[in-house]
């Protein structure tokens, strides 16, 4: 594939604040586990996500869950934990 082409562009793309966002208006979340859940069951169905947003998005969620960060709705927060 091309470094020009527009679908590696897209599946490169990274989440940001907006996409954080987007995810906790999507449902009442209660845990980190069930955002993981529903980005690996209906996550590349929501137009707003590229591929590689939900792989990342994914991978930082599981890695919260792992070391038991305390869950949070707030998306500067959560885009912050996420990133860091």
């Amino acid at each position: 594939m091309k470094l020009s082409d527009p679908t590696s562009r897209k599946k490169d793309k990274d989440y940001d604040q907006s996409d954080v966002e987007h995810l906790l208006r999507k449902r009442p979340w209660h845990s980190y586990d069930q955002m993981v859940n529903w980005l690996k069951e209906e996550g590349d169905e929501d137009r707003r996500f590229t591929p590689g947003e939900v792989e990342r998005m994914i991978a930082d969620l599981s890695r919260l869950q792992e070391r038991r960060v305390p869950f949070t709705k707030d998306p500067d927060r959560l885009c912050h934990e996420m990133k860091g």
